[in-house]
């Protein structure tokens, strides 16, 4: 038996609002695991987190997690005031556990605007096992900026010097695949058909089409 850990640690700077927006939104999640009612969530927040499901205002924040049911962002937060700029804060983000980068990636992109219309912010993580087998060690990098997010794994980018053939498929959060639009995903949501977020659910969508097309009673292509 092995222990996997994904492990990560940066700071960046922001204006003391955009840190506020972070706090927030940080222990939104917290009271939403904990299935505590949370404190009333400011006008700010919303406008960062618009509603994607209607009747639900939350749906937009638990849009950015894999999990919409789980919004845990895996790591711990601290924030302290600039010395020289009372107007700027350092945002400390870190864990040595279960560090989730799409998630903090989506929470910075939507709180820190201002921040990222003057310089993007980046970090990157490792995957890493107590036990040495294949697959069980990795890592990843990301880069925000203020109108994309690209995201990629030492995995995905192995795979692309082997093949180049082969795309990416979630260097953008916040992409809407054409062929299992966002309204789909919206829609089988608000039907709770499905509690994953909407890349895991375009990926099962994709790999459910592919076992379907493998199988020998599917019906063929016309060419």
């Amino acid at each position: 038996m092995a222990d996997h850990f994904v492990q990560g640690a940066f700071a960046f700077a922001c204006s003391t609002d955009e840190a506020a927006l972070i706090e927030e939104a940080w222990q939104l999640a917290a009271d939403l695991i904990a299935d505590v009612t949370p404190a009333p969530v400011s006008k700010e927040l919303l406008a960062a987190f618009p509603p994607v499901l209607e009747g639900d205002p939350l749906s937009g924040f638990r849009a950015i997690f894999d999990d919409t049911s789980f919004p845990d962002f895996g790591a711990d937060l601290t924030v302290k005031n600039s010395i020289d700029d009372p107007m700027t804060c350092t945002v400390s983000i870190f864990s040595s556990t279960d560090f989730q980068p799409w998630s903090i990636a989506g929470l910075i992109h939507r709180c820190c605007n201002a921040s990222l219309s003057r310089a993007p912010i980046g970090f990157d993580w490792s995957f890493t096992s107590t036990r040495a087998r294949p697959d069980s060690f990795g890592g990843g990098w990301c880069a925000i900026f203020a109108n994309r997010i690209e995201i990629e794994t030492t995995r995905e980018a192995l795979a692309i010097a082997l093949d180049g053939d082969i795309s990416l498929n979630r260097r953008d959060i916040w992409a809407n695949d054409p062929a299992h639009p966002v309204e789909d995903w919206k829609t089988e949501v608000a039907n709770d058909d499905t509690r994953l977020g909407y890349l895991d659910w375009a990926d099962a969508r994709v790999e459910m089409l592919a076992v379907i097309e493998e199988s020998p009673s599917a019906p063929a292509r016309s060419a």
